[in-house]
């Protein structure tokens, strides 16, 4: 991880030095929250937007973190009712944000420990980057309430809500929440634990499978 703060300093301007490494460092806490939305204020008290917005995205240029924006509403496309100053932040990958949360070793070989750190920070982060793989653009959506759906991917006319879940307890009353706002969608998606599941309206994937609950999207 060292590696990384020190790369910071060669390729950064010396001035964007220390935001870069707060924000770099700020990321586990921010996925550790119930409402992972990335607060510049939590970063340094004080903060403003326009203070680190050009460090986020030198982060997010340097290919280090994925941003994932909160839309208004379910349509096509989402882009546009995305909202730019409400996102997750999410790292590269896993690997990463072990390291940054200094996560113990023994937590990676007792079993499910590891799938319920950071309120399921590890599932969401997994999921995120394997939609980008996939070549996704990432939205989550949320109503005025405490529903919340992690991911609503869009591809080829269609869109599809997609919950990442740290266990085995597949109950959501935001994927309802979301269901019964937009009828009009045909599938619904949950990752976690479980194995293949087709329960009444939503299909359930293993972590390892999320990938195929995109087989019917074109890339």
């Amino acid at each position: 991880m060292r590696g990384y703060q020190n790369d910071f300093a060669k390729h950064a301007p010396a001035s964007d030095i220390p935001k870069l490494s707060r924000v770099w460092g700020s990321i586990p806490s921010h996925l550790s929250r119930e409402n992972k939305r990335f607060i510049f204020s939590a970063v340094r008290r004080g903060a403003r937007g326009r203070d680190y917005e050009s460090t986020l995205a030198w982060l997010k240029d340097a290919g280090l973190i994925h941003y994932c924006h909160r839309i208004a509403k379910a349509a096509m496309p989402l882009r546009s009712y995305e909202d730019p100053h409400i996102f997750k932040v999410y790292v590269l990958d896993i690997g990463l944000l072990g390291a940054l949360a200094d996560l113990p070793f023994d937590v990676l070989y007792r079993g499910s420990r590891v799938f319920h750190e950071f309120h399921g920070a590890f599932i969401e982060n997994y999921v995120a980057q394997q939609l980008v793989f996939k070549g996704k653009a990432l939205h989550y959506w949320e109503s005025s309430g405490n529903a919340e759906i992690d991911f609503v991917i869009q591809s080829a006319g269609t869109i599809l809500p997609l919950e990442a879940k740290a266990g085995i307890n597949v109950k959501s009353k935001s994927l309802r929440s979301f269901r019964d706002r937009y009828p009009e969608l045909t599938r619904a998606c949950r990752v976690n634990l479980l194995n293949f599941q087709q329960a009444g309206e939503y299909e359930n994937y293993p972590l390892y499978a999320v990938l195929h609950c995109t087989r019917d999207i074109a890339s």
